[in-house]
Order: C-alpha cells, then structure tokens, then sequence
C-alpha cells in the first residue's frame, strides 16, 4: 500500500460543493484479502461500518476516514472513490469538517489498514484518544460557535478573521460583512465595553435607571473594606472592581476575619475591590438581545438536598454517577467536588461530610463561584421571568448602550418582582458566555445564536457580494480584467498579477488564488468579487470561497486538467450561471441545464438561449430570444474576454445600452 497525493481542497472542488480531502492510494488486493483486512479492522474500532463485499482497499481506507471523524465528534457524510487507468490506483475524496482531523484520519485510516493487512495489532485506543485531542483543539468556544452555526443556517458565510483564534468571525463578505468577537457584535461601542469592566460604575449607571442594585462602594485597603462592611450592617461581598468570571469573589461575609481574608483574595486579582451588600437567592443569567429577553438560566451551587436517609457523602456520590458528569470539559456537566472546601462550607452549615440531611433540606458544598466547573447546574427559566424582571434586564442593557448583555441576577425567585425579594442585578457582560442556554448544558436550548445573528443581519439578507469565478487558460486574465471594468467601482479582483480593490493594487503578483480570494472578500470596500483561478489551482485547492454566482470558463483545458472546471459547476449557487466558451468547450457537459449556460463564440451564433457572439463586424447579444448588437471599430477585434465581460454584465441585469456605452468608454 502507497499513500501518493493528499490534497485538502478548502473549497468547492471537482468531486463536491464540500471541502474534501483527495486521496491517492495503490492499494492492489484480491477480495478475500480485503475481507480479512476489514473483518480485523472491524473487530478494533468499526464493528459494522466496514464490510466483507468492499470493492477495494480505496473503498475500505474512505469509508474507515468517514467513521473515524465521527468517533472523534467531527460527523461527516460525503465520500466517492474512482478508479484509474493503471491497476491497483484508485483516488478518493473524504468530505471533512476541521482540516487538521480530517487528514489525521485519513492517515490513521491507512495505516491500520496496511497493519492488518500484515496481521499486526494496531494501538486504536491510544490513537483515537490522539485523534479526539486534536479535534478538540480544534473546537470553536460555545459562543463563537453558536453564532457560527446560526449564521451558517442562514446560508451567511462564516470566516475567521485570524485563523490562530477562533472567537473573531467574519460573518458575510466585503462590504456587507459583519464581524463578532464571541458573542460581542461589530456595533458594540469601546466606551460601552469599558464601562461593564467597571463594576462600580456600572452600578451607578443602573440605579438612575432605576434598575435595582447592591448598595456598596469601592474600599482601598482591608480596614476599609471592614468599615464599608459595618457600614452596610449585615453580610457583604467582595469583589474585584474590575474583573470577570468570578474571580476573586467572597459572598455572605460576616465576620472580621471573613472580610479581611476576601478582601486578600480578591486583591491577588486587582487594586480594585468593591464591598457590597450581600444578595440573598440565586444567581441567574438573563441575556438580552436587541431589546428583548432571550434566555434566563438559573445558576445553582453545587449542592445536595437530602432524603431523610443518606448522608451528604451518599447523596454527592448518587449525583455523580450521573453519566453526564465528569472531570473535566468533555462532560456537559462537572462532578461535586468532597474536598477541603466542601468540609469548611459544610461546617459553617453545622453539616459534615457523614450529616444526614433531612429530607427536602438544601445543603450547600460550594459557596462561592465559578459553581458549573465545581459541580453546580444550571435551569432554564426564560419562560417564566417575571414581566418586571425582563423590564428591568431590558432596561440595564439600554442605559448602557448594549444591543447584547448577559446580566447577573440574584433573586430567591426570577419568577416574582426584584423589589419585593430583595432581587438585584450584580453584573453586566458585554460578551455573555453563551453555554448557559446551549446544549449540553442547558436542559431546554435556547436559539441564543440565531438571535444575535438576526441583530446583524435583517431577515432574508445574506451578508453576501456577488462572486464571479473565471478560469481557463491565458485568457481567463484578459477576462478578469474586461470584467472588472465593466462593472465599475468596489469591484475586488484576485489574479495572477496581484490583488486589486477598485483599480487599486491592495497586494503584488504571486498570491495564490486562495489567498487572493480571502482578501478580496475580507476588503469592506469589495461590492463584487472576481476570482481568477487556475485549473491547477481549482484540481488542487478548490475554489477559494464556498460557492459563486458566475462562472467564466474562457476556454477548455489540457486533458490532465479537463475536470477542473466541475469544480465552478459545483460551485454555482442554486441559481448561478455558467458561461463557456462555444469555439472550445468542456468534452463533458453532462447534467448541465441550457437555461443556466451562455455561451460565447467569435465566430457566429453558438446557439442555446442565452449567446454573446461577434456576427457581421458586430457584439451580438442574443438573451431569450432577444437580439441586440454593437458594431466594432474597424480595427477592433472582439476577444472572448471581452465577449465574456458582457455576458457577465446581462448575467448581473446590467441593461444592453449600459454594457455597450461602458465598452465604448
């Protein structure tokens, strides 16, 4: 067996509109050694999936890549495998969801075929625990993620605005594209990201709009916390004035000792310490979005309630067995934590670790946060916050001028108004994790994605420019260029000679296609792409973006390239067009319809419903059945560039007389 290509086409390429992977293989074997190979491979990793009838090793090497992604979570579906000429070759393509997992597992998926084929054992625990470490590094965070998706499902292309952190996204293209970092939009502004960080400020804010919060003031030494504390005249918190994620908190302090010890834990994490009134109840998390409540979760410490019968050391062992708990951030949940803390929080409850609790009692092993990785759980509560309560989270994300906030509320109970429990908002977020309301960890999700994408992009938008893709031979520049011309300025050209952003050269000569494409769309200033391709570019990379509303073929290609141009065809949105040139097409023109083709040729009608040819001295347009001509300068020869230009003008409703007055210009 001999691995000898492995393309990763990143864009829609000759065997699918799906990045794949391209493998070639010389993998020769009768059938009974086939099934030998696979009845081993079975009995490692893929009971089922592989079978005794596969017509190759190709076959058994692709179908092993596709089972390999989905036990390291990265499911896919797409695989077609194709013989060649010499005996033994085949080439293959696996669709992949993360690059780096899919080509990982196309190489572990040949080697444990060329092991077993050799009767040797094959490590495949060690090797699948490798294989789901990478796909977990390649994980994007909760909130980037469920924007991703969202925005996905709206047919938004996604992109990453620095590949090495995947919080930045582009979400659509050029000058219709939008930006978030995690769950922060492109609209936040710096002074209203600056004031969440001040907690204090915060507060003030708040309460002269009337939102209820902590009464308590910022201290600057350990005494002066005390004093803020018999100031306030009953339990406090402290906290860093200026950090997030719970860091550093002390809650339901009252004694000297307490608050002068929180006051040193908090100030380990910033100069900044707020002493507040302590809030009596829960913490729950409300995200706003665009005026509206999205979700509320409610954020329970780790605890245990009893029964009458256990003690708490039996009832913190039931919960963990949960199957959904664990040890670290593969399990949706963590498990409860029966170390040094959880004695001296139980002690302060008069309880221990062998107390039976009485039944219906809450018994608290965790006092402060973060709660979710120490054991605690989160409920969903969105559908019955008390209509005051959304008013007043509603009203917090107003006065400080945030279209998205995650806004932490303790109260006994979300379901009854704040002022007459005590209720308080503590904090405002300006970038909400969005994992609460998120499977796996929120019992009922909540579309938290979906309606931050909804604040960015009106219903039916897309975020998208059109995309003309041109490939051919030499001539495919000359096209680029007419094209470019002819629909004017915002127009970003990627070519051979560089990149170009209305007329102006924004990178030099040399930049692979795909680079050129990336940064024709990343522009602000792009209103319409034109991609120049290869057709070694296109066989090896694929199309530099997802898909095109246009594609040039300016001319067919060498035969080792003649595939090249399936790859526009899978390309071409559901409507797109195909425009080919009729004085030298694609051999193979197979499931193209007639209405989604115009065809070019400097030599007299070419036919079909939609034409550009030169007839009579003349560029002649022949659209549904409608001709229209403009005569050439005696000494002006029409090149299929510029045959192409119009076709793709009428392609983009540009009226005839506009197409015409702009060439003679």
């Amino acid at each position: 067996m001999e691995l000898w290509r492995l393309w990763v086409l990143r864009g829609p390429n000759i065997w699918s509109a799906r990045p794949v992977i391209e493998v070639g293989i010389d993998a020769e074997a009768s059938i009974d050694r086939i099934a030998l190979i696979a009845a081993r491979i079975a009995e490692w990793c893929a009971p089922g999936v592989v079978t005794d009838g596969e017509a190759s090793l190709a076959e058994l090497v692709s179908r092993l890549t596709l089972h390999l992604q989905a036990l390291v979570g990265n499911p896919v579906s797409f695989r077609e495998t194709r013989s060649m000429p010499l005996a033994g070759r085949f080439r293959f393509a696996v669709e992949y969801r993360e690059e780096s997992v899919g080509e990982a597992c196309v190489r572990t998926a040949f080697e444990m075929c060329r092991v077993a084929s050799v009767g040797e054992l094959f490590p495949i625990d060690a090797e699948l625990v490798r294989l789901r470490d990478l796909a977990d590094a390649q994980i994007l965070g909760p909130s980037s993620f469920a924007v991703a998706e969202a925005a996905r499902l709206r047919g938004i292309p996604v992109d990453f605005l620095n590949p090495e952190d995947g919080r930045y996204l582009q979400l659509g293209q050029g000058a219709k594209q939008r930006r978030s970092l995690a769950s922060e939009t492109d609209d936040i502004s710096a002074v209203a990201r600056s004031i969440t960080t001040d907690k204090h400020l915060t507060k003030v804010l708040l309460r002269a709009a009337g939102v209820p919060v902590p009464e308590g003031r910022p201290v600057v030494d350990a005494d002066d916390a005390w004093k803020a504390a018999l100031e306030l005249g009953g339990p406090v918190a402290v906290k860093p004035q200026d950090r997030d994620l719970a860091q550093g908190i002390g809650l339901d302090l009252r004694t000297r000792e307490q608050v002068v010890t929180a006051y040193m834990v908090a100030h380990e994490k910033s100069p900044y310490i707020l002493v507040e009134r302590f809030a009596p109840g829960v913490e729950h998390r409300v995200l706003v979005v665009d005026g509206k409540v999205i979700a509320v979760a409610r954020i329970d410490p780790p605890h245990v309630v009893g029964d009458g019968r256990s003690t708490v050391r039996e009832l913190a062992e039931a919960i963990n067995r949960d199957p959904r708990r664990g040890d670290d951030y593969r399990t949706p949940l963590r498990r409860l934590k029966l170390d040094a803390v959880a004695d001296e929080v139980l002690a302060s409850q008069g309880q221990s670790l062998d107390t039976v609790p009485n039944f219906g009692a809450v018994v608290l092993l965790r006092r402060n946060p973060p709660y979710i990785k120490n054991g605690g759980c989160l409920l969903d509560l969105t559908d019955v916050i008390h209509p005051r309560v959304a008013e007043a989270a509603v009203d917090a994300a107003r006065c400080l001028g945030l279209r998205v906030a995650g806004l932490d509320v303790v109260a006994v109970d979300i379901r009854r108004p704040l002022e007459e429990q005590m209720g308080v908002v503590v904090e405002v977020n300006a970038g909400p994790g969005l994992w609460l309301h998120m499977a796996p960890w929120a019992e009922r999700p909540r579309p938290v994605g979906e309606a931050i994408v909804a604040t960015m992009f009106a219903a039916g938008e897309d975020g998208r420019i059109p995309v003309i893709a041109v490939t051919g031979g030499d001539a495919r520049m000359e096209a680029g260029k007419q094209i470019a011309g002819l629909l004017g300025p915002g127009v970003g050209r990627a070519s051979a000679e560089g990149v170009f952003v209305s007329g102006r050269r924004v990178l030099p000569p040399g930049v692979g296609a795909r680079e050129g494409a990336r940064a024709v769309l990343q522009n602000t200033s792009s209103t319409t792409a034109v991609l120049e391709v290869s057709a070694g570019e296109l066989l090896q990379q694929g199309l530099g973006c997802d898909r095109c509303d246009v594609a040039v073929v300016t001319n067919a290609f060498e035969e080792a390239e003649s595939d090249a141009w399936k790859a526009l065809v899978h390309a071409l949105s559901g409507v797109g067009t195909l425009i080919l040139n009729a004085d030298d097409p694609p051999e193979d023109r197979s499931g193209l319809k007639d209405e989604r083709i115009v065809w070019l040729s400097r030599f007299g009608p070419p036919g079909g419903r939609r034409s550009v040819f030169v007839r009579d001295g003349a560029i002649v347009v022949n659209w549904d059945g409608r001709e229209e001509s403009m005569p050439l300068r005696a000494d002006e020869e029409a090149g299929s560039g510029q045959l192409a230009a119009v076709a793709v003008g009428m392609t983009m409703g540009q009226g005839i007389d506009q197409i015409f007055r702009k060439m003679v210009d």
